[in-house]
């Protein structure tokens, strides 16, 4: 799965149980102890990615706090706001939310957990966190599918300034 519609990656690799490879993945790319296989991702315009499962009982705040504590640690600090969207709420304010997938047959409950972090050279780290309920139900929830996304400051910029742009382009002209 790749997010914020990502051209293909120019290098994939498994790291196994490692939380990181600071030579060549941002810091910024938490991977919780039990994370299952994580797959790193890099992409030609500097973005670094990770996706990993791990065995955690919603609402995962095991894993939560421990991605905050570790992002706090190295200097990120939470964004209240979608950083594509200033007029969404992240789930630092609102918290989970469900929806249904209605790709998938059965339609399937999603429990998705998505917030942003920014550090002081305005980088930013997107985190998607999410559940699968076949009965649309926080009962036996367990496998949790963590996706963080590093995205330098330039291109983080360039992304904000095309959104901004794009939405420019979908009000009604009067």
């Amino acid at each position: 799965m790749f997010i914020l519609g990502s051209p293909a990656p120019v290098q994939s690799s498994d790291f196994g149980q490692r939380a990181n490879n600071e030579e060549k993945y941002s810091a910024s790319l938490v991977v919780a102890p039990s994370a299952k296989s994580p797959k790193y991702l890099k992409y030609q315009d500097g973005r670094q990615q990770v996706i990993y499962s791990t065995e955690s009982e919603y609402p995962a705040e095991d894993v939560l706090s421990f991605i905050s504590a570790e992002l706090k640690k190295r200097g990120w600090k939470p964004l209240p706001q979608d950083f594509l969207n200033p007029e969404i709420p992240s789930s630092h304010q609102r918290g989970w939310t469900f929806f249904e997938d209605h790709t998938q047959k059965p339609w399937t409950g999603v429990y998705a957990w998505n917030a942003d972090w920014e550090n002081g050279s305005h980088d930013t780290v997107v985190y998607v966190l999410r559940y699968e309920s076949p009965d649309n139900s926080t009962r036996n929830l367990k496998n949790l599918q963590v996706i963080a996304l590093f995205i330098p400051g330039d291109i983080a910029a360039k992304m904000k300034r095309d959104a901004a742009n794009s939405k420019g382009e979908r009000r009604p002209k009067l």
